[in-house]
């Protein structure tokens, strides 16, 4: 049954449940504000207050989110964000695309959608276990290996060939680019999206990736900012001393690399 101290705080949470429900009805939420005793912590809600928001105009993007937003974990706005930086890639005179961390293949296909439409000719590839994640270590606080292995190679070519018939894209599974980068070695790159989760994984691809990527070439992390995700922020900040590239945090969740 519990003590009375359990039932107290049972009740206390069923009430700031009810609480948040009652207003989110209204648009709004809580948020619990930082110290301002010096001890903030590394992770907080961040808030920025601009307000313009070009993903709620833009239809072509808004027709493709619909489309693939079921396939993924990644937001509306880091969404947009790839969207927008495909096409900005589009400016390289040449390079491939590339996603390591496909798992439905929702990005995957907004960005193969993107490129298309943005007339690039060159080829997608998709990339990805189809076993959950690879290489936690250490670096890692949450991931131990295995998480998001709740898709199949079929269900993203499905989306991509079918769904939304793509003929730019090419899927490969294992692990990258231990198993499959041989695949692509001699090719050049325009843009790659990360969105592996540990902090192994991330390197292992940005020392293969780089020689690779042609001059004003975008990398994107995903996950950098997310407090289970620490391990991919720790090898971002890593970067940030290097001469050869700019690298940009974006409050999104994105940190942005383009190599110089």
């Amino acid at each position: 049954m519990g003590t009375p101290g359990q039932k107290e705080m049972g009740v206390m949470k069923a009430i700031r449940t009810l609480v948040k429900r009652a207003l989110g009805v209204f648009g709004c939420e809580i948020r619990r504000l930082p110290r301002i005793d010096g001890s903030s912590p590394a992770y907080q809600a961040v808030n920025p207050a601009a307000t313009y928001s070009p993903w709620n105009k833009d239809a072509a993007f808004i027709g493709m989110y619909a489309a693939i937003r079921g396939f993924t974990l990644v937001d509306r706005y880091r969404c947009f964000e790839l969207w927008r930086l495909v096409e900005q890639s589009s400016k390289l005179p040449f390079g491939n695309l590339v996603e390591i961390g496909v798992w439905r293949g929702g990005t995957g296909a907004l960005i193969a959608g993107q490129a298309k439409r943005c007339g690039i000719a060159d080829r997608v590839f998709l990339c990805d276990t189809f076993t959950g994640v690879v290489k936690a270590g250490p670096q890692d606080s949450a991931y131990k290996g295995g998480e998001h292995h709740d898709t199949t190679r079929q269900v993203v070519e499905n989306l991509v060939y079918k769904q939304i018939n793509l003929d730019n894209v090419e899927v490969m599974e294992g692990v990258f680019p231990d198993q499959t980068g041989h695949v692509i070695e001699n090719l050049q790159f325009r843009f790659c999206h990360i969105d592996v989760d540990v902090y192994q994984s991330a390197k292992d691809i940005d020392e293969w990736i780089w020689s690779k990527m042609v001059h004003g070439g975008i990398i994107v992390y995903d996950d950098y900012g997310f407090q289970g995700c620490d391990g991919v922020t720790k090898y971002v900040e890593e970067q940030m001393p290097y001469k050869d590239r700019l690298v940009i945090h974006n409050l999104n969740g994105h940190a942005i690399v383009v190599k110089l």
